[in-house]
């Protein structure tokens, strides 16, 4: 069974933010505090959805502080956590 459309752009976008985001610990923030909120309000998000009777789903947590960047990256198939190749595996089929 192929992805929706909707599905395929949920997870590339979850693919995107996770290879963007995961060498983020050597990243310096930059700009004041109210900067680095924004930073954390565009980045921190998650998406869930059901494919084949099965929940998928992705949670992106950034944090900044003033002076290090953290990124943690969550995937989760049926609440159980996984590493980013299920989602890729997901396009893959479609």
């Amino acid at each position: 069974m192929t992805l929706s459309r909707s599905q395929t752009k949920k997870v590339q976008r979850a693919i995107d933010q996770h290879e963007r985001h995961k060498g983020a610990y050597f990243w310096t923030p930059f700009g004041n505090a109210a900067g680095r909120r924004a930073t954390e309000r565009k980045n921190t998000w998650s998406v869930t959805f059901i494919h084949a009777g099965i929940e998928y789903s992705y949670q992106s947590d950034v944090r900044c502080s003033a002076r290090n960047y953290y990124y943690k990256g969550r995937f989760f198939v049926n609440g159980e956590t996984r590493t980013v190749r299920a989602f890729r595996d997901l396009l893959k089929g479609s």
